[in-house]
């Protein structure tokens, strides 16, 4: 594939084949911490590709993950919709409130913008909270119904009425997500996006329509988070304010920089380490925070790239020393 190179590739699929094998040697309780994992890096992927490949920091991505969450269970509990034309309903809702949003948004820049997303987190997190004849408030909303069984072309029927199968539901959208980013960031779109991160001056005097460009990694970012909301919300049944507040904005940012942004092995690598750490440790909820801050700190301080990002410049740097052993190079 374009872009990835052997080792790349032979790594890729040994990850591939321990997120599919693993489940099935694992009890139930790992089995949706890997849930969790593969719903998280979903945020964290739509996230990386807005910051880490344009440029653009946004502390707002909880706020259409809880849109997509909240779209899927309003639509299919109150409207009495069914489950696939609420989940694709709930992606495309997530999308328009990101175009809507990022038209005024996205003309400012630095702080400015980031202010505008984490203030448009903070009141979608108070409507979820306050306004209790839609959402049911603090007592959340039940009700939001796992994926209807899809017809196989040979017989049978597949179904998502248990733990393993909503596990394998999620991860099939992560790598298609995945996939879906690798293409889209080699591509001419995903070089004017690099371009506008490296130097927006440069890029829009180049005749690169910044604000556009912009708009439209914005839009994608936030469908592919309403996707990962509306995945939790199927797998969860209840969904609470607590998904679209603030913090889980900056959470899903801390794993990016733990893993690496601007790398597609980062966000799965920062939100595996920062699930899994506190997971292992058995720590009570009010400490993980204290540990995932510790660890954050860690990490801006002695790797700034990231896991994924830190391997890569060793790796070039590596390559190159041994170029220049094997050229006779002083």
């Amino acid at each position: 594939m374009k872009g990835i190179t052997s080792p790349q590739a032979a790594g890729w699929l040994l990850a591939l084949i321990v997120a599919v094998l693993l489940p099935l040697f694992t009890g139930g309780y790992l089995t949706s911490i890997l849930l969790l994992i593969a719903a998280w890096s979903i945020v964290a992927v739509s996230l990386n590709l807005l910051y880490g490949y344009t440029g653009q920091l946004s502390l707002g991505h909880s706020a259409f993950l809880g849109i997509g969450a909240y779209a899927l269970a309003l639509i299919a509990v109150k409207v009495h919709v069914g489950f696939w034309p609420a989940f694709f309903a709930a992606i495309a809702i997530s999308g328009l409130f990101g175009f809507l949003i990022g038209i005024p948004a996205l003309k400012l820049r630095g702080p400015y913008f980031v202010l505008v997303t984490l203030g448009f987190a903070a009141i979608v997190g108070v409507i979820a909270l306050a306004w209790t004849g839609l959402t049911g408030g603090a007592n959340g909303l039940a009700g939001a119904p796992r994926p209807t069984p899809i017809p196989l072309p040979w017989g049978g029927r597949l179904k998502f009425d248990s733990l393993l199968n909503m596990y394998y539901f999620t991860l099939f959208f992560l790598i298609v997500i995945l996939f879906i980013c690798h293409r889209l960031v080699h591509s001419l779109i995903g070089r004017t996006f690099i371009a506008i991160s490296h130097d927006e001056n440069l890029a829009e005097s180049l005749g690169i329509n910044t604000m556009w460009k912009k708009l439209l990694s914005f839009t994608i970012s936030a469908v592919f988070a309403g996707v990962a909301g509306a995945l939790y919300a199927s797998y969860n049944s209840v969904i609470s304010p607590d998904i679209a507040y603030f913090t889980r904005g900056m959470d899903v940012l801390a794993c990016l920089i733990v893993g690496g942004a601007g790398t597609m092995a980062g966000p799965i690598i920062g939100t595996f380490v920062m699930t899994a750490i506190p997971e292992a440790l058995q720590i009570v909820p009010s400490l993980r925070t204290l540990i995932n801050g510790f660890i954050l700190m860690l990490f801006i301080i002695f790797l700034p790239a990231g896991i994924a990002g830190g391997f890569k410049a060793f790796s070039s740097r590596w390559g190159l020393k041994s170029e220049e052993r094997r050229h006779g190079a002083p």
